[in-house]
């Protein structure tokens, strides 16, 4: 790094084998004689941004800390220069090449500067919608214990948003929709961008599909309907979006089922409880080595929990679905922030029945099986014979 820089963006890339990031950002400035900095750390699917500046003494001992992990190209860019350091593996040693170059960034001002982040519901201009969800005032100040869930709603926008694309026409189904706050967002934010959007909620609790219609109303999302019914219950109609968060326990296996069956585009699922699958572990059933973990309670429901999710994931892949189970939110936010992702798109045969065969193979090896096991069996044989190769 140039000597006399006092400040520096270094960005590393080509990750050594088994990180778990796969590109780091770092932005440090020198103020009163000491270092601070900032961490992006990136992912397939995910970015964090460490909360605060922390100071340190050298900034050159940080990056050094970083190349001696083994990234393979590291940029650093200052506004008196640039350097690239390349190092690669070679018969078991470490080389290392240096270049200075030319300087390329332009704004330092604004370097470790609080940056707001781009919102798609904004407590001020979209205070009719968030005050009718109850999460603002009628002045756009948010209510008490509603920030965290204001955060949630954003999040899962930014995800839903970003599978749609420039889809014109989105019918939207949340399956124990609760008080619908995700899919009236949705709703607003789509008919806002000028998408043709039309919004079904169910739920067995007719007192918030009471509170939801006149959401709906107030709001003129003509629409937007909600009916009391189960899950279970709901005739299948295609879909684009199908949302289910936090249905309890079987619930969650009846939600994605229904989304199958309707042909979703996207499904979107944060399971809640996993009593059905926790109740399935007994020592007898599974492997010798694997009993430790039901010997207390939380490993066991975090054990259920795992398995349930995994082969809910797999399931939705045999039958079409690339599937991924994710973060949506940060724990500190919500401990259910596990969200199921799932988008509809084309499959080998071979690749389907070797997710079918997984499951099965899960089932015998533990002994327990969700009850989406059931609801899907039949699509999952004839995957064989109806799906392209």
């Amino acid at each position: 790094m140039p000597q006399a820089a006092e400040a520096c963006v270094a960005t590393f890339s080509k990750p050594p084998k088994g990180a778990a990031e796969t590109r780091i950002v770092i932005e440090a400035k020198l103020r009163d004689g000491a270092w601070e900095f900032r961490i992006q750390r990136f992912t397939q699917r995910q970015a964090r941004t460490d909360a605060a500046s922390v100071p340190v003494r050298s900034i050159e001992e940080v990056v050094e800390s970083m190349l001696s992990q083994g990234w393979g190209q590291t940029l650093i860019q200052t506004p008196i220069g640039d350097v690239l350091i390349l190092q690669t593996l070679k018969n078991g040693e470490l080389r290392r090449t240096v270049k200075a170059q030319k300087a390329t960034r332009r704004d330092w001002d604004h370097l470790l500067a609080d940056r707001p982040k781009a919102r798609v519901l904004d407590p001020q201009s979209d205070v009719r919608l968030l005050h009718a969800l109850d999460i603002t005032s009628v002045d756009g100040v948010m209510l008490h214990g509603m920030g965290d869930k204001f955060r949630q709603i954003n999040r899962l926008l930014d995800t839903i948003l970003h599978d749609l694309g420039d889809l014109r026409s989105v019918r939207i189904v949340d399956l124990g929709c609760g008080k619908a706050y995700l899919s009236l967002s949705l709703y607003y934010v789509l008919h806002r961008n000028g998408v043709d959007v039309t919004l079904t909620g169910v739920d067995s609790n007719l007192h918030v599909i009471e509170h939801c219609s006149q959401v709906a109303r107030s709001l003129s999302m003509s629409g937007a309907h909600f009916s009391c019914m189960p899950i279970a219950d709901v005739p299948a109609a295609p879909a684009d979006v199908v949302l289910a968060l936090h249905a309890c326990d079987t619930a969650t296996d009846d939600a994605i089922a229904c989304a199958i069956l309707c042909e979703a585009r996207n499904i979107y699922v944060a399971p809640c409880c996993h009593h059905f699958v926790q109740k399935q572990l007994h020592r007898d059933r599974v492997p010798e080595w694997a009993r430790p973990l039901l010997d207390d309670g939380i490993t066991r429901e975090r054990l259920g929990d795992l398995l349930t999710d995994t082969m809910r994931r797999d399931l939705l892949r045999s039958v079409g679905y690339n599937a991924h189970l994710e973060e949506f939110v940060s724990i500190d936010h919500t401990p259910k922030n596990v969200l199921l992702r799932a988008i509809r798109t084309v499959i080998p045969t071979h690749d389907r029945m070797r997710f079918a065969e997984s499951v099965r193979s899960m089932q015998l090896a533990w002994g327990v099986a969700p009850r989406l096991v059931d609801n899907v069996k039949p699509t999952v044989l004839n995957a064989g014979q109806s799906a392209g190769t």
